[in-house]
């Protein structure tokens, strides 16, 4: 009978156990702590070694790790609320679990342990951590050459946002001239072409009368010119050249008083009155060419405009016998396809050079200068002209020659006159310009 009480006496055996197992709770929360210690000593060697490049990387970087830190220490007080769970040691006289009645009296002997180890199983969690932090390290490594700003780096994380800007360096410029220079060039004036050497410029255009209301004489002084001209013996063309070169540019240029004087001294030879009043040549050349030019038009055409007087002045052309026209070119006249600064100005030059031959108007030439672009002479625009003085163009184009005298009367018409093209072997400035293929012609477009 004595030996079933003998049998229970095992049953105490597993009170030597829990020492052990409390051993190795304990040990198990000291590597815990080693490894979060570790782990924090890591995690401070990462942060330092971001600080080292980029601040605005460095300071997002360690905001990340403590976010980390702060989400993983969050769910922390949900292990420590593991030992609710004691009800199940009521269940512990069951032997034959002895791995939840080790883990059962693990809170009750050490609260105080528990409560230490909470770093290290925040440090021990962050496996997952880990691979965010090296996947957000790679920035910092392909920052590194921006280690010279580690000088200016703040301690504060507030510049972050400011230096964003910074980054981008295609932000536009305030500087106008600069922005002015980045934008796309106005597309160039067409240009006629007739070789590779150079070229002209070329517009087509609805060009207005060359002569302005404000330009035009009046018919009272237009009447006092003739007439006071008249008395003393003198040239009504020279003396309102003359005015006009000394920049008189209204419509009475001059008092009936002033006329008078000035024609009394301007009733011989225009070039050399002029000469005489200026002491200076090019005024002299300039106020014979403005008298030529009136001459040619009439004092009519200066009182009511070019245009008015289109019809007459072609008339006038036609029948003028110092200018050769071919057929063709005639008939382009007659019909008034021919702009009356081509017109002014064929008048103009056989009042000065008493000759001339004309080669083209709008029939006979071809339609496009150059690919694309339609030619000056379809709109009534430029002549060519083959002679000048009874002297051809070709073979006459050296220095002093009747060709650079052409070229000179044209740059001294008036300024609403002057045209944008005058071409031949000769370039004399402004307008006037060489090209290979202008031997034997000068070609002057407006």
């Amino acid at each position: 009978m004595l030996e079933p009480v003998t049998d229970p006496v095992p049953v105490p055996q597993p009170t030597p156990r829990r020492p052990a197992a409390r051993l190795a709770l304990v040990s198990g929360f000291t590597l815990l702590f080693f490894a979060g210690a570790s782990f924090t000593a890591g995690a401070g060697d990462r942060v330092a070694a971001m600080l080292e490049g980029d601040e605005a990387v460095a300071l997002d970087q360690v905001g990340a790790v403590a976010a980390a830190l702060e989400v993983e220490a969050a769910p922390e007080p949900a292990p420590a609320a593991e030992p609710e769970a004691a009800p199940e040691p009521a269940a512990a006289p069951a032997p034959a679990d002895p791995e939840p009645a080790a883990a059962d009296p693990a809170p009750a002997p050490e609260p105080a342990a528990a409560s230490e180890p909470a770093p290290a199983t925040e440090a021990a969690t962050p496996a997952a951590p880990t691979e965010t932090e090296t996947a957000t390290a790679a920035p910092t490594e392909t920052d590194q050459p921006l280690a010279p700003r580690q000088a200016t780096a703040p301690t504060n994380a507030a510049p972050a946002p400011e230096r964003a800007p910074r980054t981008a360096s295609s932000a536009p410029t305030r500087k106008w001239v600069t922005a002015r220079a980045q934008l796309t060039p106005a597309r160039p004036a067409e240009i006629e072409r007739h070789g590779a050497e150079a070229a002209t410029i070329w517009l087509n255009r609805a060009l207005p009368d060359p002569t302005p209301p404000s330009a035009r004489l009046t018919r009272t002084f237009a009447r006092s010119l003739a007439s006071t001209a008249k008395r003393n013996g003198a040239d009504w063309a020279t003396v309102l050249g003359v005015l006009r070169a000394q920049g008189e540019r209204g419509s009475v240029p001059a008092t009936t008083a002033e006329l008078g004087r000035l024609a009394g001294s301007l009733n011989g030879n225009a070039w050399r009155g002029a000469l005489a009043l200026s002491g200076r040549t090019s005024f002299a050349d300039r106020a014979e060419a403005l008298a030529d030019y009136y001459r040619a038009v009439g004092l009519e055409s200066l009182v009511t405009g070019l245009e008015q007087s289109k019809p007459r002045l072609v008339e006038q052309l036609l029948a003028d016998g110092r200018v050769s026209i071919y057929e063709a070119g005639r008939a382009d006249l007659a019909a008034g396809r021919i702009d009356v600064r081509i017109v002014v100005l064929l008048s103009y030059l056989a009042e000065r050079h008493g000759s001339l031959t004309v080669s083209s108007l709008f029939s006979g030439h071809r339609k496009y200068a150059r690919p694309g672009v339609v030619s000056a002479h379809v709109y009534g625009q430029a002549v060519d002209l083959a002679a000048i003085e009874g002297a051809s163009i070709a073979g006459n184009q050296q220095p002093g020659g009747p060709t650079e005298a052409a070229v000179r009367s044209i740059l001294l018409l008036p300024a609403e006159l002057q045209p944008q093209q005058v071409i031949s072997l000769l370039g004399l400035g402004g307008p006037s310009f060489p090209l290979a293929n202008h031997g034997d012609h000068i070609h002057v477009g407006f």
